[in-house]
């Protein structure tokens, strides 16, 4: 799930591998590039990140969360999908174009209006009906 100011993402990683520092800073790194040849922009990173050589797109960090079982699994899928519209940016979850949610919609296991729909920026909260 790719937000203007963050990136949600559910991975596994193969078999032989399992550093996910290495997976996800290459994923930025060409992700970054592909960003910018296209006309995209970056802020201008503080001195102190210039030194470590961090860009001005993402956040130098990551967290990560070992998926445990099926509803471990369900309800970081479900914060994900949400999450659009917990920030404000729609007014239904699949409205989001840059989400996965669309392909589970597809495959049966939301239903298109999951989530229900809220009132955009200038109100209190959102609700998640399920």
């Amino acid at each position: 799930m790719l937000l203007p100011d963050h990136l949600h993402l559910l991975m596994r990683l193969p078999a032989e591998e399992s550093n996910f520092s290495v997976r996800i800073g290459g994923m930025k790194k060409r992700f970054t590039e592909l960003y910018l040849a296209s006309g995209g922009c970056e802020a201008d990173p503080s001195p102190g990140r210039r030194r470590k050589r961090y860009r001005g797109l993402w956040q130098p960090r990551f967290w990560e969360h070992t998926i445990r079982d099926a509803k471990d699994f369900k309800l970081h899928l479900d914060y994900i999908h949400v999450n659009p519209l917990k920030h404000g940016l729609v007014r239904n979850v699949i409205d989001w174009p840059w989400s996965s949610f669309h392909r589970y919609v597809r495959l049966g296991e939301y239903q298109a209006d999951w989530a229900g729909h809220v009132k955009l920026p200038h109100e209190v909260e959102f609700f998640w009906a399920d």
